[in-house]
């Protein structure tokens, strides 16, 4: 078995946290703490990027290159697509359920049903077959263009062009539900380049730190201790790094006033770009710098399952009472108190489900079912 890059499982761990929190938005949240608004136009300035980047680095270090397209598409299939219609299939059921209580219309669970199929995705899913195909756009067009001059080129090209399509997309007035509908499908097309776009930066930086250069070497050759450690120089360097980076971020993320790469909305391309990057390789290089952190690792080994399971509407229920009674107690501090209350609930649940699902129904992830021998 391959060993697990710590410093990426943590990234995609406290991703997962930023998305939680991210996602933490509406009335009923604002109302405890009107001032997180701003720290989730932040988070969403570079979170989906990040995850992108982050696939791009495991190819690069996988070196695809050497297996066959038919294998990579099969096995990816198994560890995203498979997960994205087991969940589909869950949340269907919850809209159903719905359906049976009179609380929606019966035209929602078919609009339901097309997300699902037209692999636009329900609520956070969509992120599953956009970066499935991605990462197959990716590794087909770099076994059709080899020389990397070509392909950047290409790649660049080919991500104007949706850039350009998408902001005359969104201004479109789409005044039927077919209409409606062939937007779906436009977003689902484009979505995919734009991925693929993200994970090629990944992969060549990657390639690029990789080489025998001083900056190479600072960042995958870093001085060690005597028992193979990062030295505690070298994590400093690095958490300092990424916090510079993060300020790069936090100094251009208002401009933009919010990012949704899911209806691809991305307003200004430079300053998404920039702040998409620099939050990206800001939060890369404090995990980098960071010691290990079991929890982390434990939420981004578990990140596909946190991603589909954290933005349940039950669950936020509950969370948001309990913040509310003991908003009775601590009035003075209800805006924090509320809010972390929120997200530990919220995470803790999230915990259970990737530990329950890793554990009993392998099945979901695209894991095999590993059955005990009897003696």
């Amino acid at each position: 078995m391959k060993k697990r890059l710590d410093y990426l499982d943590m990234t995609k761990g406290l991703g997962m946290i930023l998305v939680l929190i991210g996602h933490l938005q509406g009335d009923s949240i604002f109302t405890f703490s009107p001032y997180i608004h701003p720290l989730c136009v932040f988070i969403f300035s570079f979170h989906m990027p990040m995850f992108f980047i982050v696939s791009g680095i495991l190819r690069a270090i996988k070196n695809d290159e050497v297996k066959s397209f038919k294998d990579i598409a099969k096995n990816r299939f198994k560890g995203i697509m498979i997960p994205y219609y087991w969940f589909s299939f869950f949340y269907l059921i919850f809209v159903v359920a719905a359906l049976i209580k009179g609380e929606i219309a019966v035209q929602t669970l078919l609009l339901n049903i097309w997300y699902v199929l037209s692999c636009y995705g329900m609520n956070v899913l969509w992120f599953l077959p956009a970066l499935y195909f991605g990462e197959l756009l990716f590794i087909y067009m770099r076994r059709k263009l080899r020389n990397d001059t070509h392909f950047i080129a290409v790649l660049v090209l080919s991500n104007a062009v949706v850039y350009l399509l998408a902001y005359f997309l969104g201004m479109i007035e789409y005044r039927t539900a077919f209409a409606e509908r062939m937007h779906d499908l436009a977003t689902v097309i484009l979505r995919p380049v734009l991925v693929c776009g993200f994970i090629a930066i990944g992969y060549y930086v990657h390639r690029l730190l990789s080489a025998g250069t001083r900056l190479g070497d600072f960042f995958s050759r870093p001085e060690t201790d005597e028992k193979g450690r990062i030295s505690a120089k070298y994590r400093l360097a690095y958490i300092v790094l990424g916090l510079m980076l993060f300020a790069v971020c936090f100094a251009f993320f208002r401009i933009n006033n919010g990012i949704d790469f899911r209806s691809l909305a991305f307003r200004n391309v430079f300053f998404f770009f920039l702040c998409a990057l620099s939050g990206s390789y800001g939060m890369i290089s404090i995990c980098k710098g960071l010691p290990r952190v079991p929890l982390f690792c434990f939420w981004g080994v578990g990140s596909l399952i946190f991603m589909a399971t954290h933005n349940s509407q039950t669950v936020l229920t509950f969370a948001l009472k309990t913040a509310m009674y003991v908003n009775q107690y601590l009035t003075r501090a209800r805006g924090y108190i509320c809010y972390a209350i929120v997200i530990i609930i919220i995470t803790a649940y999230s915990s259970l489900m990737i530990y329950l699902i890793r554990r009993f129904f392998p099945f979901i992830i695209g894991k095999p079912v590993k059955f005990l021998k009897k003696d």
